[in-house]
């Protein structure tokens, strides 16, 4: 169910996706993000979350999956202090 909602709202973000992926995530510029290039700026992140986040199952987040987890507050922003 869970990849159900994510997909629905992949769907919907497209056009929030230009600018999702960060250049601190995506080190190599690929305009992908593997798990460990995630991990550097989000060490809280499990691979469980990364495999929800990751919808089409490629082993990689790309932007608009990357929007997609950002809109439903799937990450923790690295530039706010908890």
């Amino acid at each position: 169910m869970k990849n159900v909602t994510l997909v629905a709202a992949l769907a919907a973000s497209v056009a929030f996706s230009a600018n999702a992926m960060t250049t601190e995530i995506d080190t190599d510029g690929d305009g992908i993000a593997s798990l460990s290039e995630m991990l550097v700026s989000h060490p809280e992140l499990t691979e469980d979350l990364f495999r929800e986040m990751d919808t089409d199952g490629d082993g990689f987040i790309d932007d608009d999956e990357m929007a997609v987890a950002n809109e439903l507050g799937m990450l923790v922003d690295p530039d706010i202090d908890i």
